[in-house]
């Protein structure tokens, strides 16, 4: 029965406010016919009210409307000027606003709220001397109105009047005493019509009113640093370090003036106390370790107190990889290539968006040999920046070691064509191009990358050298291949492999006692000489009609593991086998 109830009586409320409704509809026109015949007194009543009610409905131009006609009745009617200046303003129609209301301050200047819209567009039309003006007009009125003030402060500071501002300000400040926005204010302007002094003596203001504010410390630490006075600024960072023992800044601040001192032992100390505080930001941290690693130390002396950053940054910050890569740089450095590898790797799980880790981290493994390594990380590397080259180089040696000359050769002939401006880069994938070349047979292709290389470079030593190998391998142009690896010799004399090149080219041509002289040389430069040198000393002693010297040679060469195929037979036989 109650919801039967209620429903009658929303039915009848509804049927109630329908009626109300269409007569109110009917006598939409009978409305217009009265106000027609209505004085001009009750018509703009009506049109403000109606205007009021558009403009609170959101409905700005049908208000504009009804404000207008408002006027039309009466044309003192200031509150209706205040209205139209408000959404004229809201349509971008600010000279009409101002002109409006201009005339409603004019009609009525006692109401303060005229006075401020006025100022208002006046601030925003440029015109600040009228700004000013202004809310010069209503402190008269209220002179103990801080938003007046601070008004007129903006204004005076838009004028660049700043010594009438500080009186303003003063003025705020004798009413609500200090306060941190006023001083602020005025440190500023002081600072900008160069009297430090008197900024440094606000804060000092501040700071004696608030003495257990830390932040009011830092900011006389630094106008004093900045103006000369270190004694005090010093004495500001103790200061600080007094009220609050763990706030990190104070740490970067003393190290940033330790630094400027040329104490380098006290900045290092400010330093790793900043990077050990936890509560101190990663990107702080960033910012300012750079600047430490540009002083002039002694190499030893940077490269250990860079790990001991490393250090500090992977124990404060395990989830950042800065940390690790800076650890690694060092290892690097130190040619401990096994843990440069180990943060290097630890660096880039956390983020593999860091290039020069991947490249520091090829290099490792190119360094510890690492081929089968360097081949696939040089392939993710590329994957992750592909506009990269020497991923391609780094991961072509890798398939090399591994005679994977095809693949090696897909990444030189594609990173080749990511080099700009680098002659000595594209020498390195021209002169691997021209190995690779030689090794899947294509001994034109091998000698005209050469040619490129040495077109770079003509004093390039390892390209002169394996240039010259492999003319005295296919027999040649041998006097080209003579004078190559004759300039390699000279360029780099202390290399084995170079000695053996002279010899074997000489060998080629016949030139026997030339080829013992330098392969001679090569062996007693080399305990160790690999077993390619051993065999070819056998085969010019061979030349040379000393066989059994030849045979001793060429067993010590089969010994290394190393040595050509016809090894056997030349030592079965005890002949030369070519």
């Amino acid at each position: 029965m109650m919801a039967i109830r209620n429903f009658r009586f929303h039915y009848f409320f509804l049927i109630i406010f329908l009626t109300v409704f269409s007569a109110a509809v009917a006598q939409e026109g009978s409305r217009e016919d009265s106000l027609a015949h209505a004085g001009n007194s009750r018509r703009n009543a009506v049109y403000f009210a109606d205007g009021l009610k558009e403009r609170l409905a959101g409905n700005s131009e049908r208000a504009i409307k009804y404000f207008q006609q408002a006027l039309a009745a009466d044309s003192t009617d200031h509150a209706s000027m205040y209205e139209l200046s408000e959404l004229y303003a809201r349509q971008g129609e600010i000279n009409r606003a101002e002109q409006i209301m201009e005339k409603a301050a004019k009609l009525n200047p006692a109401n303060k709220w005229y006075q401020i819209r006025l100022g208002q567009i006046y601030k925003h039309q440029g015109n600040y001397e009228a700004y000013a003006d202004i809310y010069r007009k209503l402190l008269k009125d209220d002179p103990s109105n801080t938003d007046y003030f601070g008004e007129l402060s903006s204004a005076l500071l838009l004028l660049e009047r700043y010594d009438e501002a500080i009186t303003v300000f003063d003025e705020i400040e004798r009413q609500i005493g200090v306060n941190e926005m006023l001083s602020l204010q005025k440190k500023q302007i002081y600072l900008s019509i160069n009297k430090p002094k008197k900024a440094i003596q606000e804060i000092e203001n501040l700071a004696a009113a608030f003495p257990y504010e830390v932040r009011y410390q830092a900011m006389l630490a630094e106008l004093y640093r900045k103006n000369g006075d270190k004694k005090k600024a010093f004495e500001a960072y103790q200061q600080i370090k007094r009220l609050d023992p763990n706030d990190p800044y104070v740490h970067v601040s003393l190290y940033e003036y330790y630094m400027e001192e040329g104490e380098l032992n006290n900045a290092f100390n400010e330093l790793l106390l900043a990077l050990a505080n936890e509560s101190l930001d990663i990107k702080t941290k960033l910012q300012i370790i750079p600047y430490w690693g540009n002083q002039q130390l002694p190499p030893d002396t940077l490269i250990k107190q860079a790990r001991q950053i490393g250090e500090l940054l992977t124990k404060t910050h395990p989830d950042n990889g800065f940390g690790y890569l800076m650890l690694a740089d060092v290892y690097q450095d130190r040619k401990e290539y096994d843990n440069a590898l180990k943060n290097y790797r630890a660096g880039l799980a956390i983020d593999s968006s860091v290039y020069r880790a991947w490249e520091g981290m090829l290099f490792a493994e190119l360094n510890l040999q690492k081929y089968d390594r360097l081949a696939l990380d040089a392939e993710r590397a590329i994957k992750l920046f592909p506009e990269q080259p020497i991923p391609y180089l780094l991961g072509a040696f890798g398939y090399f070691d591994q005679k994977n000359f095809d693949q090696a050769l897909k990444l030189l002939q594609t990173g080749q064509k990511l080099v700009f401006g680098n002659n000595v880069l594209l020498g390195e994938f021209y002169n691997y191009l021209a190995e690779v070349h030689h090794e899947l047979g294509n001994d034109q292709e091998s000698f005209r990358f050469y040619d490129k290389t040495l077109e770079l470079n003509a004093e390039n030593s390892v390209a002169l050298n394996n240039y010259a190998y492999h003319l005295a391998g296919k027999g040649e142009r041998l006097d080209e291949a003579l004078k190559m690896a004759a300039k390699a010799v000279n360029l780099d004399p202390e290399n084995v492999s170079n000695m053996d090149t002279y010899a074997w080219v000489y060998y080629k041509m016949g030139a026997y006692e030339d080829a013992l002289y330098w392969i001679k040389k090569a062996v007693k430069l080399d305990d160790g000489a690999s077993g390619t040198i051993l065999e070819h000393y056998g085969d010019i002693l061979y030349k040379l009609n000393e066989q059994s010297k030849a045979l001793e040679y060429w067993k010590k060469a089969k010994a290394t593991g190393e040595s050509s195929e016809l090894i056997d037979r030349k030592i079965e036989e005890g002949k030369l086998y070519e």
